[in-house]
């Protein structure tokens, strides 16, 4: 985080391995909202009080690390099925796997109508991030790729509950998974954040019906409210211009395209105020479809951003299938 006491009603966010992470915060356990863990499988059964996200995307050029959100609040938690939650009244965290047994838009749609249901009955109604991991993401089901499947089951699952609810859609990611099941995890608030757009590209949700039956339901970026500390969650953003791919093929061109849209979105501000900067992040996930690029694109990104920015390096396949590569993070205050 930035220098300074952490903002009122501001979450943390502490990035580190897991053995040194999970005994610093032992004596802590009453405030954490979410665990995070890549390069494992989630298990088949789950504790109620376990709030934990597992993935089982293997993360590149170092031991996975351990994401963890506190609150600076007592965190109750729960379960609903096989949705566990944890939250403090402002703030709601929540995970679950689902079995592509009845399809992928089947599957969306019911972890989309789940977790919106949840996130009502909690008193956190207004989603701020969402990040999806989905396997094969860019295999056809019934001559349909998976990803334009899960985005039909997505928007389906907000027109039930929202009708025409563009204003609801919040910053998101959606990236390839070896796995076999769809793994969710969210943060919601009890208020509404700020959903933003990016000058350079047209809204994910006004995609043209070349991409897919429905258009994607999420927002470029999401400015958490007033009471979770105004923290910035940045979408999968990757090198699209407008709504079309650039520079297919070329690793440098598409990173140049992509922090030069997440640049953008950055300095186009929202109300008049500054958003934070590249190099003010908390933390960037940068998705490889190619392992064999890291070594590239992490030397790059060093070279423009230096080392305080927490990189953290995931293969992964891209919700298309000419992007070699999609950045997402949260900037905290």
């Amino acid at each position: 985080m930035n220098a300074g006491e952490p903002a009122l009603g501001a979450f943390e966010l502490r990035v580190g391995a897991r053995g040194s992470l999970a005994t610093a915060l032992a004596s802590e356990r009453g405030r954490i909202l979410l665990e995070v863990e890549l390069g494992v499988r989630m298990a088949a059964e789950r504790s109620p009080g376990d709030s934990r996200a597992e993935v089982p995307n293997r993360v590149l050029g170092g031991s996975p690390p351990l994401e963890v959100w506190l609150s600076p609040r007592p965190v109750e938690r729960g379960r609903c099925g096989d949705l566990a939650w944890a939250g403090d009244g402002e703030a709601l965290f929540g995970c679950l796997a689902r079995e592509l047994d009845d399809g992928t838009a089947a599957a969306a749609r019911s972890v989309f109508a789940e977790l919106l249901a949840l996130a009502e009955e909690r008193g956190c109604p207004h989603l701020v991030r969402v990040w999806n991991f989905l396997p094969g993401i860019n295999a056809e089901e019934r001559g349909i790729e998976r990803y334009r499947l899960f985005n039909v089951g997505r928007a389906a699952a907000f027109a039930e509950r929202y009708g025409e609810c563009e204003r609801r859609f919040p910053s998101s990611s959606a990236v390839g998974s070896p796995g076999e099941r769809l793994v969710t995890w969210f943060l919601a608030a009890s208020t509404p954040g700020t959903h933003l757009g990016n000058p350079r590209q047209v809204h994910a949700y006004r995609y043209p019906a070349d991409y897919g039956p429905r258009a994607p339901s999420f927002s470029r970026a999401t400015m958490a409210p007033a009471a979770l500390g105004g923290a910035l969650f940045l979408s999968g953003t990757a090198s699209v211009a407008g709504h079309e791919t650039r520079h297919a093929g070329s690793l440098d061109g598409q990173l140049d395209e992509t922090l030069l849209n997440i640049e953008t979105l950055l300095a186009a501000g929202f109300d008049g105020r500054p958003l934070p900067g590249l190099g003010d992040f908390d933390l960037l996930r940068v998705y490889l479809r190619d392992p064999g690029a890291l070594a590239r694109v992490r030397e790059r990104l060093r070279q423009r951003l230096g080392k305080r920015v927490p990189l953290v390096f995931v293969e992964a396949d891209i919700c298309r299938a000419d992007l070699l590569l999609e950045i997402e993070g949260v900037a905290l205050p």
